[in-house]
């Protein structure tokens, strides 16, 4: 008699032998559904962040592009030393920034870091901030004497700023470059670019 009784409710029905069971394991596809989903958003979210860090650049100098520039009238070419002649435009070196910077002219403290770099003979580990991947052939000469391109049709609004840049202002992509030959009636061969 207990037996019967024990699988019965108070009404005198049966009860579902499964149905704790299945309550439970309800539950259990609900909190695995969750964190499923908070596991995928952590992860969205860690995955942006990585990729941030991983493409920012921090420069050992925060130098200021828009005081050589806008206020002391240097264009581009007076510090990026190839960027009309040759493949690639260079970063600055120690003997280019010495050119101007063999003691400090101003208060700044970025610039006296710029004269103990002059002065050890030790290069500024400057970043860059451009790259092209290693298949892909571009020639500064090329497009800024040839084309006539100014720097800041791929470059964007550099001299304007008064702090290093962390990423490109402009983001060169196979698709912008596409544009601009096509706009300007140059070669869209994959072998004019794609070695």
């Amino acid at each position: 008699m207990s037996i019967i009784n024990s699988s019965m409710n108070t009404q005198g029905s049966q009860r579902d032998p499964a149905g704790p069971m299945r309550s439970l394991r309800h539950v259990s596809v609900r909190a695995v559904g969750i964190t499923v989903a908070v596991g995928a958003a952590v992860l969205v979210v860690s995955g942006a962040v990585l990729h941030r860090s991983l493409t920012s650049v921090k420069q050992p100098i925060a130098f200021n592009h828009s005081k050589h520039v806008e206020d002391l009238g240097l264009g581009c070419t007076m510090c990026h030393l190839y960027a009309l002649t040759g493949t690639r435009a260079t970063i600055p070196n120690i003997e280019v920034c010495g050119m101007c910077h063999t003691a400090p002219l101003t208060e700044s403290e970025e610039e006296v870091l710029v004269v103990e770099h002059v002065q050890s003979g030790q290069p500024i580990p400057w970043r860059k901030i451009y790259r092209i991947p290693a298949h892909v052939y571009f020639s500064h000469r090329r497009h800024t004497s040839t084309a006539e391109i100014a720097c800041e049709t791929c470059h964007g609004a550099m001299g304007e700023t008064s702090t290093p840049v962390s990423r490109p202002i402009v983001k060169i992509t196979m698709d912008r470059c596409v544009q601009c030959h096509r706009q300007s009636e140059v070669s869209t061969d994959c072998i004019s670019c794609h070695r």
